[in-house]
């Protein structure tokens, strides 16, 4: 796959924000096929039906076409995040920064303590007074 912004850069398979991805090495675009969109409920308080319902197609339609399929790409908006997705295959196109910004509209899971973690703290305090 070739970035958007420049055919003859080839896309690099990353890990972009925690989750794998294709990365342009030059304009730092990201490329996030639908599989990799979902998997964001797995770090942030993210569903996929909740990103559909809640971002705005743009007006003007993004110019780019769809580096899987062909298909041209439409432009949405979720907060101050703008991307493009493909009506095919629901892949999403991310401008350098853009995939930050589409995050800081979600909170991120707490996965480093757990409630029972949380209740062994709490014992240790009733053990200590």
């Amino acid at each position: 796959m070739n970035c958007l912004c420049d055919k003859t850069l080839k896309l690099i398979y990353t890990d972009i924000e925690g989750y794998c991805g294709y990365q342009c090495p030059s304009c730092d675009a990201v490329w996030l096929p639908r599989k990799f969109v979902e998997a964001i409920k797995h770090t942030y308080h993210f569903t996929y039906a909740g990103f559909l319902a809640t971002r705005t197609p743009l007006k003007q339609n993004a110019v780019q076409s769809c580096p899987d399929d062909g298909h041209k790409l439409v432009a949405y908006q979720l907060n101050n995040a703008s991307f493009s997705e493909c009506p095919c295959c629901a892949s999403i196109w991310f401008e350098a920064g853009e995939l930050q910004a589409l995050l800081q509209n979600y909170q991120r899971v707490n996965s480093n303590t757990s409630i029972l973690d949380k209740l062994d703290i709490f014992n240790l305090f009733n053990i200590l007074s």
